[in-house]
């Protein structure tokens, strides 16, 4: 029994990474997209991914290119018996070409919310396609609504939940950063299908910070983010860093997209999203709603609630990441045991 994982976002690496360590197969085998540190995260934690396709941010150029990464993992990807993914319509298409079963992991129910583009509902319709969707029970009622719900399984929890209850703290880590005090700051996916808005604000938020003499590590995604940051004093890590390691040793989290948020928040950090939209995901609306994300576009209100937060976080709950952990594994594993025996 052969499961083929397939990898195209720096998140996904430390989630399947958590994951398939519960997992006894006779192989796996690893694909991954060269997206951000995605590749470089894959590299350490020596999950031998054969890397496949790249991202790109212009909307014409991401969509051909996804066709053309699809085509080339239908015809590379070796023998597999199932495939697990994260939000991944390609993986999904080249399982049913292949008449092979597939369990989805997703998180992003906005993609049913907001106007789409015609390539965005095709992708949607693609992954409604998996033989199982698991997801957290905060985005279940959206689901439903669009997805056979015989298909969907949830959890009580955030993906993010998953690999935080692996995590132990690199006590080297601080010496790959020149600060000792730090936030961290990652721009908007202006590249993504589900973003509509085109405007970022972290070249004012850069401003305001650098003027208050806060040191900034700052991640790009995608070429174009580097343009943000050209006129700044930032540090830009050389290679991909373990996310994880980068919230707990920070004073804060910026981020213009979701996972770096809620994984600052499951962790018990000062945690600000600067989505660029007043619609939101499900798994964001409820941590906002329980005080553990912060939600501005106005730089001066996020750099005003950041220097705010200056009391020291409350210890990270593994016990409850684990909990949420384990529940995904038992529900991972039994539909997989019942698609074998079946």
């Amino acid at each position: 029994m052969t499961i083929w994982v397939d990898i195209i976002n720096p998140s996904h690496a430390l989630f399947f990474n958590s994951l398939m360590n519960e997992f006894d197969s006779d192989r796996t085998v690893y694909s991954v997209r060269d997206r951000a540190e995605t590749v470089d995260l894959v590299n350490l934690f020596d999950l031998n991914g054969v890397v496949i396709g790249r991202d790109f941010r212009g909307k014409t150029r991401k969509t051909l290119n996804m066709i053309y990464r699809t085509l080339n993992l239908y015809l590379t990807v070796e023998n597999f018996d199932y495939v697990f993914s994260f939000e991944n319509g390609m993986s999904i298409l080249v399982s049913k070409l292949r008449k092979k079963k597939s369990i989805l992991f997703c998180d992003n129910d906005l993609k049913f919310i907001q106007k789409k583009s015609l390539f965005q509902d095709v992708e949607t319709k693609i992954k409604s396609l998996a033989d199982n969707i698991v997801i957290p029970q905060a985005c279940y009622e959206t689901f439903k609504k669009n997805i056979n719900p015989d298909k969907i399984f949830t959890y009580n929890g955030f993906k993010e939940d998953i690999y935080i209850a692996d995590y132990k703290p690199d006590l080297k880590f601080k010496d790959e950063i020149p600060y000792d005090d730090y936030v961290v700051l990652r721009p908007e996916a202006l590249g993504s299908f589900y973003v509509k808005k085109n405007e970022s604000i972290v070249q004012n938020l850069l401003k305001l910070f650098l003027k208050e003499n806060i040191n900034i590590v700052y991640l790009t995604r995608e070429k174009e983010d580097f343009e943000y940051s050209k006129d700044f004093d930032v540090y830009i890590p050389k290679k991909g860093l373990n996310g994880l390691d980068l919230c707990y040793y920070s004073n804060g989290v910026l981020t213009g997209s979701g996972t770096m948020a809620r994984e600052a928040a499951c962790m018990n950090k000062t945690a600000v999203s600067f989505f660029p939209s007043e619609k939101m995901l499900s798994v964001d609306n409820q941590l906002i709603k329980e005080g553990k994300i912060f939600h501005s576009r106005d730089p001066e209100e996020i750099l005003d609630y950041v220097l705010s937060k200056n009391e020291k976080s409350e210890k990270i709950d593994l016990e409850r990441c684990k909990r949420v952990k384990e529940e995904v594994v038992k529900i991972t594993k039994n539909l997989f045991q019942k698609k074998i025996y079946n």
